[in-house]
């Protein structure tokens, strides 16, 4: 299999597997873990089994398969990322094991730059949902109280109520869209090294 063919392999599952995770979030307000495991899945299996060729992944211009081990560095490096964000609430464990499954596609040297563009989508489409439901006044009457709470106590205050919960598999589907758009026009992915 050709680099570009095994490249295109691999968007198609992405799509599919997001495509997939986006129904199920705005249906069931969650991420079933059969999706999350077939996701982590594909991307381990097609980075393991595809073209070798000393490449960047699948969101390069020269792409190849990372190997098993950086695959699966991204499946970690993913969810360990989104732990503390799960850890006080803010975010749901579906969310955190999606994202590993994501970094099983993309490996670790791209995981920032997809994690950015995934907060920067989440972050529009919380204000679109915000404003569109017209609950502006008591979402930044909740923020305040939790950042009152973080600055009084030194630690943030688990969220015990939202005020409404966003299906997030919509985030994750803009900012990896969004972060690939950009990977394929030439923009480099940020480099924590």
């Amino acid at each position: 299999m050709s680099p570009v063919t095994w490249q295109l392999w691999c968007l198609s599952a992405l799509l599919l597997c997001s495509a997939m995770t986006v129904d199920a979030d705005l249906r069931e307000s969650r991420i079933p873990n059969v999706q999350v495991l077939l996701t982590m899945g594909l991307g381990l299996a097609l980075n393991t089994f595809g073209p070798d060729n000393g490449a960047e992944g699948v969101l390069s211009d020269f792409p190849g398969a990372l190997g098993f081990f950086k695959a699966m560095s991204g499946l970690t490096l993913g969810i360990l990322l989104l732990l503390p964000l799960y850890a006080i609430g803010v975010m749901g464990a579906g969310d955190v094991k999606w994202m590993g499954a994501l970094g099983a596609f993309v490996g670790p040297q791209e995981l920032l730059g997809l994690l950015l563009a995934v907060f920067l989508a989440g972050g529009v489409l919380s204000v679109l949902r915000m404003v569109h439901k017209g609950h502006a006044l008591k979402v930044l009457s909740s923020t305040r109280q939790t950042l009152g709470h973080w600055m009084v106590m030194g630690k943030p205050v688990p969220v015990r109520e939202s005020v409404d919960r966003m299906p997030y598999a919509l985030a994750f589907a803009g900012g990896l869209a969004g972060y690939a758009y950009a990977r394929f026009h030439g923009v480099n992915a940020p480099t924590v090294f």
